[in-house]
């Protein structure tokens, strides 16, 4: 079954793709990563986010994937081993002399990062034969090539499916270097491709920047190849994008691994994806056959988001107790509420936030699509008349988002079987998970000599049950359960007190057993 890999640049960003259904998470440290400019991750932050990972089941896989020098290979060593102590799950690696030095070493495995632009089948053996267990392909595959050295069974393989785009060969950029002194090859990419530049006569655009990646409505396709991994790039992007993107491509999985992709509301979930961050659309990067010169943003490099209808006249600014404010009547085609931001096409640094919506003299709360009304927006008017705007930013979509990456947040629930039974005088809980069992223990309530057991109250396994069943606010579900016959020697001596101390005792255990690589 192929995985789903989610980037996390941050710890909230962690949390939210493991929630949101990430099979894997791949992060970097504060040294040695591509993405210098993300929060990343200490040392001493990493081993309490690998065990929260780890319990619900999510690999952690550790990006140290930039070129390095000779001076600094012995402390790159020496960090990956700490980390690998630490109970990483995989390192992805660009440079082949650490790879090299790494090789048996360490017990996690080694991923060969897309930058090493392995691209065919004798790249995959020379990854192997260095001690690689997986190759992120390069970004120029079509979907036709991925598939033959996925058919090869070489490696595992990877590729990327959503997000930013690279008009370098897979990453390996040199004209940030020349133009910056900044290297994404040294984590430090200064975007010369999100920079105008003049064709000839034709004035300045942004010739370099193409739109992002997002291959979800063809995603059975991709997954079809037989790929091991998909990757979403974004570890320079916000909890709310990695949630989003994150979770449409896990119901796009199931849906594919249900035999209901046809079903499958791809366009519905794009929609959610452009307003979370799209730069003018999305395309399907090389997989689909080449970039296309349409793929190319040449207005704007930025954030769009998604095309929300056109407004009628001139805006019309003011101010409010002291609020630059403006107004403009408008037709939209996607809903747009109060508390959404928006931008406009020919001024895309434009806009602000919907403050007031009147539709039929009346305030609403929202205008739905096919609506026209007059929208007041606290921030800055266009330039233009007669301009198409883009909502950047949906409120209660985003509260739906946060919610899931909330502190306590648990969505995701590993389910376990538990067994509660009797030796002696003593009750024991047992919770497994199919591979690690974990048990808790407690002495029974005794009765005086000669005392017959009391006979338990009618109901009370089932309610016993409950109590075990009641594992809310952990990232287990109890979905076997099974008790011992309800007569009063079994049950005697046994109170819903116990059964609650079991309970967070076995949850506890099992979580720690859950921490470890598995």
């Amino acid at each position: 079954m192929t995985h789903l890999l989610a980037p996390a640049g941050g710890p909230e960003s962690l949390v939210a793709a493991v929630q949101n259904g990430a099979d894997e998470i791949y992060l970097g440290l504060r040294e040695f990563s591509a993405r210098a400019g993300a929060e990343n991750f200490s040392l001493e932050d990493l081993e309490a986010r690998i065990g929260y990972a780890h319990v619900r089941g999510v690999r952690i896989n550790v990006a140290v994937n930039i070129l390095l020098s000779d001076a600094e290979l012995p402390r790159a060593e020496a960090l990956v081993a700490e980390a690998d102590r630490l109970g990483a799950d995989a390192f992805i690696i660009q440079d082949t002399g650490l790879a090299r030095r790494l090789a048996g070493k360490v017990s996690a495995a080694l991923h060969a990062s897309t930058q090493m632009t392995v691209m065919n089948i004798h790249g995959l053996r020379e990854a192997r034969a260095m001690g690689f267990s997986r190759a992120v392909l390069a970004r120029e595959l079509s979907i036709e090539e991925i598939g033959e050295l996925c058919a090869a069974g070489i490696m595992e393989t990877e590729v990327f499916c959503h997000g930013a785009l690279c008009m370098n060969y897979s990453g390996q950029c040199l004209l940030g270097y020349a133009v910056s002194g900044r290297s994404g090859n040294r984590g430090t990419c200064s975007q010369p491709c999100r920079l105008r530049y003049r064709r000839r006569d034709d004035g300045f655009s942004y010739l370099m920047s193409p739109a992002d990646l997002c291959a979800l409505p063809y995603l059975d396709r991709l997954a079809a190849t037989g790929v091991s991994a998909l990757k979403i790039e974004g570890r320079l992007k916000s909890p709310d994008y990695v949630a989003a993107v994150t979770s449409a491509y896990r119901r796009g999985l199931d849906s594919i691994a249900a035999g209901t992709f046809d079903g499958f509301d791809s366009a519905a979930e794009v929609k959610k994806l452009a307003t979370v961050f799209s730069r003018g659309g999305f395309c399907s990067g090389h997989q689909l056959g080449k970039l296309q010169l349409s793929d190319v943003t040449s207005g704007y490099p930025g954030k769009t988001g998604l095309l929300c209808g056109s407004s009628v006249g001139r805006c019309s600014s003011f101010e409010k107790n002291g609020v630059r404010l403006f107004k403009f009547t408008a037709s939209v085609t996607e809903k747009l509420s109060c508390g959404d931001g928006i931008s406009f096409k020919d001024s895309p640094d434009r806009g602000g936030v919907v403050n007031v919506i009147e539709a039929d003299g009346r305030r609403a709360d929202s205008l739905l699509p096919g609506r026209a009304g007059v929208i007041t927006v606290c921030g800055e008017a266009p330039s233009g008349a007669d301009v198409p705007f883009y909502k950047t930013y949906d409120k209660a979509l985003s509260e739906e988002l946060s919610a899931t990456y909330k502190p306590g947040a648990e969505l995701r629930k590993i389910p376990v079987a538990a067994s509660l039974y009797r030796s002696g005088g003593t009750v024991f809980l047992a919770l497994s998970d199919g591979k690690n069992t974990a048990e808790a223990a407690a002495e029974a309530l005794s009765r005086a000599p000669g005392e017959a057991a009391a006979a338990p109250d009618s109901g009370f396994a089932e309610k016993a049950e409950n109590v075990i069943r009641a594992t809310g606010g952990t990232p287990f579900a109890v979905t076997v359960a099974a008790f011992p016959p309800e007569d009063p020697e079994a049950l005697s001596g046994v109170t819903f007190s116990m059964l609650k101390h079991l309970r967070r005792e076995a949850v506890e255990k099992l979580a720690k057993l859950r921490e470890r690589r598995q």
